[in-house]
């Protein structure tokens, strides 16, 4: 055996990688399918009576929902008899020695009577029962012995509360004979309900009630119990289900075989019925499983439920599910086993492909590329094939470019060097110069220039301190009144706490020299620009006010769509919303012939 096992691994070893793969995908497939069948076929027989027991109990219960609520309106509609003011007075009234008024009295009495009957096709019977009478639809009750029944005593224990009596044959109730007249084979099963009727009367603030006064009569009705078996008939899942209701002492009211109503039974299972109340047990009953759903009802107190077996409801199940289980694995292994071949096929391809493409780099060819095609395991391995051919071809080339690049990068180098260095010495010549030939207004141009070009070339960064740049402005203020010779002058009011702070580099030029080229261009003196820095609610606030012609109203709107000659007020604008935020930038104000401001906000 063992050399058998070592033979057959010695055979899988031998097989190509897509021989292996196709296997093992079988294996993988078989195994679970098989596992997952046979878990399918115990979960769908458990799925199915599970199913079975809430759709049976959500029968029983809306069943019992919609008896509850026939049997609440009769007794509100019953209950509303107590304050019928002709009930009161002709019961106030009544005299049983007085032949004529009891006939009189009892149309009266029927004619008040039948508002408040039941709508329902089950009533059999309706009465009005006291001592001396029996009003109502028939005369099969016999008043003269109704108080030593059952039924009497229902009304009085309910106290004026509507009392429901469980199915009850007519000899039993009412003795062998039920009266004088009548036998107790004419007549059906019947369950009935009973109330005491305190009738009162009302008379300005004052209620009288009829008890103490004359005796108050009990009202009967006695129903078929299709009442109840209709709506059950109509509702059972299957053929092999029965229907019961059943009162908590046992008394059956209502069942599938229904020569069993009104009979007394004592089911082992009842009492655990009691005390659930409501829901579903499995009891055995000869020697078989029996699924129990029932519900107890809250106006009658009577527990309704159907009976079904487990194995009736299997037998009609099973079948088709085992039919189904192994038809569905068996198209599930031949689906998996195409897909096995697809997959397989997907792996080993680009593996023959990497294969091909390893030999040709062993031979000298680096430009060989392959495509990837998807972005997985495979497709990373051919990146990175594809990358270590890219990465040779740049070795091989290496040695000579980057020192070529190494020798302009040099030269470049010493350029930049040589010359800012070479201007600085130019200017620092043309100054000397000036200075001998006492031109000290030339000497100071030159220097203000020179600092100028040193605080803009020295640093590549955006921002400067701020007194470096107003540095700046007072040199390029300086060269600009040498050239217009006094035509405008300069006043800078800056708090001292400003200084020490970063700010966008030249963000104040554009606007001086705006206020100078523009805002002066048609005066010759009398120009003012003021320049004003100072803190408010954590904010930088700059403006660069003028005295000069302003800005017309077409003239704003093309610079609002930023016009092609005002770069310098977009671009200081768009810096500091790069820098500090959209809230943060430039706003311009201007009134023709009066001046232009400009405003800056920056936070602190």
């Amino acid at each position: 055996m063992r050399t058998l096992m070592k033979r057959l691994w010695m055979s899988v070893k031998r097989l190509s990688i897509r021989s292996k793969l196709l296997l093992s995908y079988a294996l993988l497939v078989l195994i679970p399918i098989t596992i997952m069948g046979a878990k399918y076929y115990y979960a769908s027989k458990g799925f199915i009576e599970n199913f079975s027991r809430e759709n049976v109990y959500s029968i029983v219960k809306q069943n019992n929902e919609i008896i509850d609520s026939e049997l609440s309106q009769i007794e509100a509609d019953s209950l509303a008899l107590i304050g019928d003011p002709v009930m009161y007075e002709q019961y106030l009234r009544a005299d049983p020695q007085d032949e004529y008024g009891m006939v009189t009295m009892e149309k009266n009495v029927l004619k008040a009577l039948e508002k408040y009957l039941p709508e329902t096709s089950q009533l059999y019977s309706y009465h009005l029962l006291t001592s001396y009478s029996n009003i109502g639809n028939s005369a099969f009750i016999p008043y003269q012995t109704f108080a030593s029944t059952a039924l009497h005593q229902a009304a009085r224990e309910g106290d004026g509360a509507m009392k429901w009596v469980p199915t009850f044959h007519f000899a039993d109730m009412f003795g062998a004979d039920g009266g004088e007249s009548y036998s107790s084979s004419q007549y059906p099963p019947l369950l009935a309900g009973v109330r005491l009727l305190k009738f009162f009367h009302i008379t300005g603030s004052a209620i009288t009630e009829l008890s103490g006064r004359a005796e108050p009569p009990i009202l009967l009705f006695t129903f078929k119990p299709e009442l109840l078996a209709s709506r059950f008939e109509r509702t059972l899942p299957s053929n092999g289900a029965a229907y019961f209701v059943i009162s908590a002492q046992g008394n059956l009211v209502a069942q599938s075989d229904r020569e069993g109503a009104g009979t007394r039974i004592e089911p082992q299972w009842l009492d655990r019925m009691k005390r659930l109340k409501s829901g579903t047990i499995t009891v055995v009953q000869d020697g078989k499983p029996l699924i129990i759903c029932f519900d107890t009802s809250a106006v009658t107190g009577w527990i309704a439920g159907i009976t079904v077996s487990s194995d009736m409801l299997l037998d009609t199940f099973m079948p088709q599910i085992t039919s189904y289980t192994f038809y569905l694995g068996l198209v599930l292994l031949f689906i998996s086993l195409f897909l096995a071949c697809l997959f397989a096929e997907s792996i080993t391809r680009p593996i023959n492909q990497l294969i091909k493409a390893i030999k040709k780099t062993g031979s000298g060819d680096f430009g060989t590329r392959l495509p990837i095609v998807a972005y997985d395991e495979m497709g990373h391995l051919i990146h990175k094939y594809n990358q270590m051919n890219e990465k040779i071809n740049n070795l091989i080339e290496e040695n000579y470019i980057v020192k070529l690049r190494e020798k302009e990068t040099l030269i470049m180098s010493l350029n930049i060097q040589l010359n800012p260095h070479f201007l600085y010495n130019t200017l620092n010549i043309m100054n000397w110069t000036a200075l001998e030939n006492n031109q000290k207004e030339l000497s100071r141009m030159i220097i203000s220039l020179s600092s100028m070009l040193q605080y803009t070339m020295e640093n590549h960064r955006d921002i400067g301190e701020f007194h470096e740049d107003m540095n700046w402005l007072h040199n390029y203020i300086y060269i600009t009144d040498q050239r217009f010779e006094g035509k405008f002058t300069v006043s800078c009011d800056i708090d001292p706490n400003l200084y020490g702070c970063t700010v966008p580099k030249l963000f104040l030029q554009p606007f001086v020299e705006n206020a100078i080229v523009h805002g002066f261009a048609h005066i010759h003196d009398g120009g003012i620009i003021r320049v004003r820095g100072w803190i408010e609610e954590g904010k930088r606030c700059f403006t660069v006010q003028d005295n000069g012609k302003g800005i017309t109203e077409s003239r704003m709107k093309a610079i609002a769509e930023m016009g092609s000659d005002s770069i310098g007020i977009h671009n200081v604008d768009k810096r500091i919303k790069l820098m500090y935020g959209e809230q943060y930038g430039v706003t311009l104000t201007s009134q023709e012939n009066i001046g232009t401001t400009v405003k800056i906000v920056m936070p602190l």
